[in-house]
């Protein structure tokens, strides 16, 4: 998820890119075509003596300008992520009522017509990451969050038949690619679903490597987990990073002031990239003077390499072999892999050609992964800087974004 990611992934990328609530175990290809909600992620806060604390309630629900018809765009599933901060703290009555309001989420998105996937995410609450949860598997952090996800993984399973229904067990858990310190999160991964396969839990279970859950980190995983097939594959696509997130001011510090990359690379001139970048440094007062020459300095070595390394449809074929000559080598069923993120941002101020671009990148990117039997969920429909509307009160998408998907419009924005 885009809030947990720091350096290392965009370092990594410069360097180089779903009958009933449980399925049938031999079934796959659960989940094709979906997208993220963002209901239960970013629980609301408060400031109790000094203290920063969660709201009640601190989940919020569907936003108003949010779309509900998502059947009609050719969507089939839904990837619900919860962050599970208010539900670890909570007790007794207030804990039955959070789970009850994710229960009839659930329920309403099933009778929609879609499958979810229900993705537990470390808390925001003061910046916290995944691994502060991986104290091994002994840990009492772990112990907790174990207990927690034995609880979630019995609701799902004792719902009533319907649309699929699948849990992955943590959002990107891990910055590296294996731990160089502590227990690695793969042993984790494997303490949870032993424990959940012994408890007599058929729920399909979404699994996922270091590395922020991209393919480096994919490809290190034991493929003989997946050899059972209600184990399925969770995998992040944001490459290239310099150009999906360009213009965040929450990734790396300089990529706030990256302006005018294009998709593909040969679609524009790293002269004019470069020249628009400095003038938003220069206009930029996010920086002291000595900084802002270091990190204009980063932002134009970020986007000579952009364009020498040339990145297309050709670069992300390449990226995609990789995980294919891991799934190969495994007998692994395509229909066991999801990727559960990938998506570009719109850029502050972004012209035609910016859209352009990532209508450009998010076709690319959709096709091959359908190339290759897998299934996506795409981060996000709704909401900026991700989503494919032009605002957060808009009311229809971008036609050239849902069209690269190859998805239906609403019929009222035709």
């Amino acid at each position: 998820m885009i809030r947990h990611r720091i350096s290392f992934a965009i370092l990594l990328c410069l360097a180089l890119w779903q009958a009933a609530g449980p399925a049938p175990a031999a079934e796959t290809g659960l989940f094709r075509r979906g997208t993220n909600l963002t209901w239960f992620a970013f629980p609301a806060t408060t400031v109790i003596d000094g203290r920063t604390v969660y709201a009640d309630p601190p989940y919020a629900g569907p936003d108003a300008h949010e779309p509900t018809d998502l059947t009609r765009f050719g969507f089939d599933h839904v990837r619900l992520l919860i962050d599970f901060g208010p539900l670890i703290n909570a007790d007794g009555p207030h804990r039955r009522r959070l789970f009850e309001e994710i229960d009839q989420a659930i329920a309403r998105l099933r009778r929609s017509g879609l499958g979810v996937i229900v993705t537990l995410l470390a808390p925001g609450l003061g910046g916290e990451l995944p691994m502060a949860w991986l104290d091994g598997t002994d840990g009492p952090r772990f112990s907790r969050f174990k207990a927690l996800v034995e609880e979630v993984a019995g609701r799902l399973e004792g719902l009533p038949a319907g649309r699929p229904v699948a849990l992955e067990l943590l959002n990107e858990p891990q910055q590296d690619c294996r731990a160089e310190k502590g227990t690695d999160w793969s042993v984790h991964q494997k303490v949870l679903v032993d424990d959940l396969r012994g408890r007599g839990i058929g729920l399909p279970l979404l699994l996922t490597g270091g590395c922020w859950s991209t393919i480096e980190g994919i490809v290190m995983l034991d493929g003989a987990e997946f050899a059972d097939r209600r184990n399925l594959i969770s995998v992040h696509f944001y490459d290239p990073f310099v150009f999906t997130h360009q213009g965040s001011d929450w990734a790396l510090p300089f990529l706030a002031e990256v302006k005018g990359l294009p998709y593909p690379a040969g679609r524009g001139a790293v002269a004019e990239t470069l020249a628009e970048t400095r003038a938003k440094f220069a206009a930029s007062d996010r920086w002291r003077p000595a900084e802002r020459d270091a990190k204009q300095k980063e932002a134009e070595d970020a986007i000579r390499w952009y364009f020498t390394s040339a990145p297309g449809a050709a670069m992300i074929a390449e990226r995609f072999a990789t995980l294919a000559r891991w799934q190969q080598d495994n007998r692994i069923d395509p229909g066991q892999f999801v990727f559960t993120e990938f998506g570009a941002m719109r850029q502050p101020n972004a012209d035609a050609d910016d859209e352009a671009s990532r209508a450009r990148w998010l076709r690319d990117v959709s096709s091959a992964i359908e190339k290759n039997g897998w299934g996506w969920s795409l981060w996000v429909l709704h909401g900026l800087p991700f989503g494919l509307y032009p605002t957060d009160e808009a009311s229809c998408p971008e036609t050239d974004l849902i069209e690269a998907l190859r998805l239906t419009p609403p019929v009222t924005c035709r």
